[in-house]
């Protein structure tokens, strides 16, 4: 959310000098203006198209991160069985793996920096496995 405004400022900003500049003599103001104007859009465009593109696969990433869920809980039922299957150090990796790619999904979608290109939606239906 943070960034968003920091390119709006950019783009405003470089307006206000391009403006300043075609009043005064002031040549400097307009090549500033004219590169904040540039970068605050491409930078802005960028993001937008970015947080449209997370937005839009929501519901993908919600489905594909409950499978990988259940799946991760099962190997781990079967790693604490009698039969074990598969070995014990892989599945605890794993379910590590997993708790701190959730981690950081919770972290960068309440970060105030970031939260905008990060839904909420997502980070909402991700649970942590407890490793006992």
């Amino acid at each position: 959310m943070i960034l968003i405004f920091i390119f709006i400022f950019m783009l405003l900003l470089g307006i206000v000098f391009i403006r300043v500049s075609n009043n005064s003599k002031f040549y400097d103001l307009e090549i500033h203006g004219v590169l904040l104007t540039v970068f605050g859009s491409i930078f802005l465009i960028v993001s937008i198209i970015i947080i449209i593109a997370s937005h839009a696969c929501a519901n993908y990433t919600i489905q594909k991160n409950k499978i990988e869920y259940e799946g991760l809980c099962k190997r781990y039922e079967i790693a604490k069985s009698e039969y074990e299957d598969v070995s014990k150090s892989d599945v605890i990796g794993d379910i590590t793996g997993w708790n701190m790619e959730v981690h950081s999904t919770k972290y960068w979608a309440e970060n105030p920096w970031t939260n905008w290109f990060n839904p909420k939606k997502i980070s909402d239906n991700l649970d942590y496995i407890p490793l006992e």
